[in-house]
């Protein structure tokens, strides 16, 4: 190892290239945190006429190369640094390209280019760029030092646009400032250099240089490590196995990191079968657990970049959910709640364990029960948030004896609040008011049950309303969907309409939230029906068939009571069953029975209609069946609402069966 102190003109003037290796990330310095503060640092400097200390340079010779000519180059790869000298090249380019447009700088055009470009006696090639950027940059980097004139849009040349116009504007066309600012950039910032020899461990010195500028994030980091490990094997493997980590798929920002960051985080617990995996701290726990057990078992390099691109195509799928393989189709669940916390365990499932498409699919039917359980069950996302923690010691304990029986099992020896599989008779009240409401069903701490059928029936009655968070009208909206769906396949006289799950698709109250002021109630005596059955189930009916008057709710009370609509103040005592009635239908507003899809617009124009002109509306403009089957009916109140919640809760758990249904009906 040598090391020395550089300039801008002592690196750029010799004859050498330096080569920036493929596995190497892009140039990513941005305006904000990188070009901005190094010009304003340009612009101190050269008012004190002090020197600059501009960060680390680490390069190893690579190999001696000859023009046309004779002429020898020395090559040099970059191993840290890359995007200092890409900026000061970018510059450079910027400064040279302003004195070419005015005749007076001709001199510092000239200087210029000798930093830019080898002169070599072929002027042909490769060889004569002092700089050679990785495949994903080059195009444009080579574009721009060659000045064509057809501009190339992307990183390298907004950095080449901001400089000049900063330059332009700071010189201010004087001629002694810029040909005192040119000389002050590529004799006072310097460099310390430091030159590899070939019994150095490049890796380790990468890992060790606090390096100023944009932090290499732990994917970074694992790529430079790999890649300094794979010595000369580098290009193969980088072609084999890293090319497509390459792509604009992989840095899409999620929850401020990028994709590869987040799959590196979901490899490492499906490998380890661990959830304490620190966020910012993967790339260490590759080195000391993963990349450690690998060393015992003796698996070289090339078996870690095969591991991870065998994982991350299946990420891809699982991430983009696009396609029409099982898993991509099965992934557009979680997708829509933006739930990943089974990522990992899904990861396992299918890299480690190999099941069959519908070993796969029965798999993922558990999974989503489970998962749509718990979130209607349990206060939304709340139901999920020691996903982590669970899957993990599955996948610990199914390393070597994974079966879906096995599976089935563990989740029903489950039986704390905190990883019980909610039952059919769980559901129901958090979809339809029908149940006890002094019955707790859960515990404070419930966070990971397996709701079971009588679960699932509360949460579809009304408590998903209250319960599920952030995420309750996408739920009901996805529940609805999924019956419509299921309609659609068990009638083979539905037209194939495709129908997709989006946001034009919108939760409709059929009796209105606001339905006092249009909806009319009955005011007979005894046209309101009270029972309780043996199970302590309180039901509230109307019995039609009892000759009554219809008022509107306003209208049951005296003009003072108006202020006060109360039991107290209605307008004769006789209208008791009807304001009875009204807290019966403000009870049941929230029902999955009260509840459809419709489009926006058709939401809007029926707003709060009588049922009449929204059966009218619904008839002439939707074609879900859902809808078709709210239309066969010639009134609509606490009845209909109770006995379509009855039918829909039904659907929802024969969609999502319970534990003892996947237990029963094992593959």
């Amino acid at each position: 190892m040598k090391v020395s102190e550089e300039t801008v003109d002592s690196l750029f003037g010799k004859k050498a290239q330096y080569k920036i290796p493929l596995f190497q990330r892009h140039y990513v310095w941005d305006k904000e945190d990188q070009w901005q503060p190094l010009w304003n640092d340009i612009k101190d400097r050269f008012s004190q006429q002090g020197s600059h200390f501009t960060g680390t340079l680490v390069i190893q010779k690579e190999t001696q190369s000859n023009d046309n000519g004779g002429t020898k180059n020395e090559i040099y790869e970059i191993i840290d640094g890359q995007q200092r000298l890409t900026t000061f090249q970018i510059i450079l380019c910027a400064l040279r390209d302003i004195a070419k447009e005015a005749v007076k700088y001709e001199g510092i055009e000239e200087d210029a280019n000798r930093l830019i470009l080898n002169r070599t006696r072929s002027q042909g090639g490769e060889l004569r760029y002092k700089l050679i950027p990785k495949d994903f940059d080059k195009e444009q980097f080579l574009e721009l030092v060659d000045n064509d004139e057809d501009e190339s849009s992307g990183r390298i040349r907004e950095a080449y646009n901001f400089f000049k116009t900063e330059i332009v504007d700071y010189v201010q066309d004087t001629y002694d400032k810029m040909d005192m600012l040119f000389d002050f950039i590529v004799n006072n910032f310097g460099f310390v250099q430091i030159l590899l020899d070939s019994e150095d461990e490049p890796e380790k010195i990468f890992e060790s240089i606090n390096v100023r500028g944009k932090k290499p994030s732990e994917f970074d980091l694992l790529r430079n490590n790999l890649f300094l490990r794979a010595h000369q094997d580098r290009d193969r493997l980088y072609r084999q196995y890293w090319n497509h980590f390459e792509t604009p798929y992989w840095n899409q920002e999620e929850k401020n990191r990028t994709l590869s960051e987040l799959f590196l985080h979901h490899f490492l617990m499906a490998k380890l079968g661990t959830e304490k995996v620190k966020v910012k701290e993967e790339f260490n726990i590759y080195q000391k657990q993963y990349h450690k057990k690998l060393q015992n078992a003796n698996k070289r390099v090339e078996h870690e970049f095969s591991e991870l691109k065998r994982y991350s195509e299946v990420y891809e799928k699982m991430t983009d959910c696009k396609g029409d393989s099982t898993i991509e189709k099965r992934m557009k669940f979680y997708d829509t709640f933006k739930v990943a916390t089974l990522h990992p365990f899904i990861l396992f499932v299918k890299c480690e364990v190999g099941l069959s498409d519908n070993e796969l699919n029965y798999v993922f039917d558990i999974l989503e029960s489970y998962t749509l359980r718990r979130m209607l069950c349990c206060r939304g996302k709340n139901g999920l948030k020691n996903y982590n923690i669970f899957f993990s010691e599955l996948i610990r304990k199914f390393r070597d004896d994974f079966s879906i029986e096995n599976l089935v099992k563990q989740l029903s020896d489950q039986t704390s609040g905190a990883r019980k599989y909610p039952t059919n008779n769980e559901m129901q009240p958090a979809l339809h008011i029908h149940y006890d409401e002094d019955l707790q069903l859960f515990p404070e701490d419930s966070t990971i049950v397996f709701p079971d059928n009588r679960a699932v029936k509360a949460a579809l009655e009304r408590r998903w309303f209250e319960t599920a968070g952030d995420i309750k009208q996408r739920l009901i909206r996805y529940i609805l969907y999924q019956i419509e769906i299921m309609k659609r396949n068990e009638n083979r006289f539905t037209e194939t309409n495709e129908l997709t799950f989006n946001n034009r698709l919108t939760l409709e109250h059929i009796m209105p939230i606001k339905w006092k002021g249009t909806w009319t109630l009955l005011i007979g005596e005894g046209s309101v029906i009270y029972e309780n059955d043996s199970a302590r189930n309180y039901t509230v009916s109307v019995d039609r068939d009892v000759a009554s008057n219809e008022l509107f709710y306003r209208d049951l009370f005296s003009e003072t009571g108006l202020d006060n609509p109360s039991r107290e103040n209605l307008a004769e005592e006789s209208y008791l069953d009807a304001f009875n009635l009204t807290l019966a239908r403000d009870h049941l507003l929230q029902s999955i029975g009260n509840l459809t899809l419709v489009t926006r617009k058709l939401n809007a124009s029926m707003s709060n209609a009588p049922f009449s002109d929204k059966k009218g509306a619904l008839n002439e403009h939707s074609i879900l069946q859902l809808n078709s089957e709210i239309c066969e009916h010639d009134t609509w109140d606490i009845n209909e609402i109770q006995a379509r919640a009855e039918k829909l809760i039904a659907d929802v758990c024969k969609i999502w069966p319970s534990l003892d249904w996947f237990a029963e009906n094992l593959p």
